[in-house]
């Protein structure tokens, strides 16, 4: 990718606006400073200069536009002091998150977008709503319910949209709204919580990206052509980890929140978000089963670089040594 010395001072105040926006404690400025993150993140799309990226910076100026009235009028009846302002802040917050069914701009959106914006856009850019909206919570406890419903309908979609789809950024989106899911749960029991499973998805999907992005994949059908065996092995252990599968490191995360939700009793959220994480395993497998199922002669002679790959394997088999540890400890 073209490296343009502007780019330096643009993630300067991306990073600089969502620090400001989680630190400050008037509304007003924590609006100004969401319009400031969204400023500063398209002009990193428009890098490279094509249709694509043009059309992707397009579709994520008008989307957040729409999400920051949304919060500005909730700021407003806030002033107003109507009841109903904090359903404009979690309308606002969770398009801005990509939640379901607000989550079609984000499938349209990273078709335009390079591998590391991918992953910026499915991470740092989440930090700053997620926070806001366990804000939000603190002040209003009894939105639980809306909450809990965001988190449903985000892990029904999450799981079922994967499996009708056969681009790579695409599924990486579906596998973030289903992540999500289990995120909205950590934030409303401890940000702390929510915090711990932030990291272990940032780690896990970074895993899986670097691979895609080192062979520059973007197809179901690229991996039968660019990867060797050792390759779809790593690829397939890190997506698999993503999916939550014991023992690997994606499921140490899920394994906090389920024992979280087994001690205040919500067994049919629980029941729901497993079902939809069994739903995930099954195109997370067609990640790599293909090439595992009809590995020809033409796979044998490509080269793979074992150092470059060795941290995505690293990372998703240390599950087996942090859940033992965590289960002793919790």
């Amino acid at each position: 990718m073209f490296f343009h010395p502007s780019t330096i001072l643009f993630i300067f105040f991306l990073l600089f606006s969502l620090t400001m926006m989680i630190s400050l404690n008037s509304w007003f400025l924590i609006w100004f400073f969401i319009e400031m993150n969204l400023l500063s993140f398209i002009p990193l799309i428009l890098v490279k200069k094509n249709k694509y990226c043009v059309e992707s910076s397009l579709k994520y100026f008008f989307i957040q536009t729409l999400s920051s009235i949304l919060i500005l009028v909730g700021l407003v009846l806030m002033f107003m002091d109507m009841g109903i302002y904090e359903f404009f802040f979690i309308g606002g917050l969770s398009i801005k998150l990509g939640f379901a069914p607000f989550h079609q701009w984000v499938v349209n959106v990273v078709e335009g977008l390079s591998w590391p914006l991918v992953g910026l856009l499915l991470t740092i850019q989440k930090v700053g709503p997620f926070i806001l909206l366990g804000y939000l919570y603190a002040m209003k406890e009894n939105l639980s319910y809306v909450i809990y419903a965001l988190s449903l309908v985000s892990s029904f979609f999450g799981c079922v949209g994967g499996l009708f789809t056969s681009s790579l950024r695409k599924i990486l989106v579906f596998s973030s709204i289903s992540h999500a899911s289990w995120m909205i749960l950590g934030l409303i029991s401890s940000i702390y919580l929510w915090g711990l499973y932030f990291i272990f998805y940032i780690m896990i999907l970074f895993s899986v990206m670097s691979i895609l992005n080192f062979y520059n994949l973007s197809n179901l059908n690229h991996m039968f052509l660019k990867l060797s065996f050792f390759s779809s092995l790593i690829l397939g252990v890190s997506v698999l980890s993503m999916g939550g599968m014991p023992p690997m490191t994606g499921f140490v995360s899920k394994f906090i929140v389920m024992k979280e939700f087994i001690v205040l009793y919500n067994f049919f959220i629980l029941i729901f978000l497993l079902t939809s994480v069994f739903i995930s395993l099954f195109f997370y497998s067609r990640v790599f089963m293909f090439n595992f199922i009809f590995l020809v002669n033409k796979n044998l002679f490509l080269s793979s670089d074992k150092k470059k790959l060795g941290y995505p394997l690293f990372v998703n088999i240390s599950g087996f040594v942090l859940i033992p540890f965590i289960m002793g400890v919790l």
